[in-house]
């Protein structure tokens, strides 16, 4: 399985990762505003967050928020 993408808003996490690479110091709630990625179904969460801390864009199994969970 290959996950790579905010399917709600169909927002790649690659998009998302530049974005946070242009604008140090964005926030989870700043890419929710943005690109609406959480604002759906909210699967994409724990991806984005993990995308946030490691950079990683592409994910082949299945992370919940108890493996990434939020970090304010």
């Amino acid at each position: 399985m290959r996950i790579d993408r905010c399917v709600c808003h169909a927002v790649p996490f690659e998009r998302l990762r530049d974005h946070c690479e242009q604008n140090p110091g964005t926030t989870f709630e700043d890419l929710e505003r943005e690109f609406r990625c959480g604002t759906g179904c909210g699967l994409c969460e724990p991806y984005v967050r993990r995308m946030m801390r490691t950079g990683q864009v592409v994910f082949h199994h299945v992370i919940t928020l108890r493996d990434e969970p939020a970090r304010d």
